[in-house]
């Protein structure tokens, strides 16, 4: 009996919206050879990472292409809005034949579990990503507290 043989695999994150959109684009293409371009004009919903330190939240979010005009923050004491446009041309004389990037409005709404300090908030763009620093109230920052050496129980015994 011969060994059974394996083929590596690769494993791809599922897209339903990418999936589809690369199925109607090939079938586009061979009907009209390519004079379409990809679906637009649809809300998108950007990749975004959230991380969380002791004195702020972060939010990075990937925009290439971001119109920085088109660009709307809003923060509120627990949560943060952004949207925006992310605009795509390919150079002239050239024909897009696949496009993961997005090209049209997007808009993101996170809800926090922690007060902000909206009024302190700050955000920059570079290389394609987004970047918002949320800082957290004063009251809402987790503080460690160190074990007394020696406790005072009189003054609770008294009551």
């Amino acid at each position: 009996m011969k060994p059974m043989e394996t083929k590596p695999m690769v494993m791809m994150r599922f897209n339903p919206d990418r999936d589809i959109d690369a199925l109607r684009s090939d079938m586009i293409d061979r009907v009209f050879g390519g004079l379409l371009g990809p679906l637009s004009g649809r809300d998108l919903s950007p990749a975004i990472r959230v991380w969380e330190s002791p004195e702020a939240f972060t939010v990075q979010a990937l925009v290439p292409g971001l119109d920085r005009e088109s660009l709307d923050i809003q923060a509120a004491p627990y949560g943060l809005s952004m949207g925006g446009k992310i605009r795509f041309a390919a150079p002239e004389g050239v024909t897009v034949r696949h496009s993961e990037f997005g090209n049209g409005e997007f808009r993101r709404t996170l809800q926090l579990a922690t007060q902000i300090r909206s009024e302190a908030v700050q955000a920059g763009y570079s290389d394609g990503i987004l970047t918002v620093t949320l800082p957290k109230v004063e009251s809402q920052r987790v503080v460690k507290v160190k074990l007394a050496e020696t406790v005072d129980t009189t003054a609770a015994q008294s009551n």
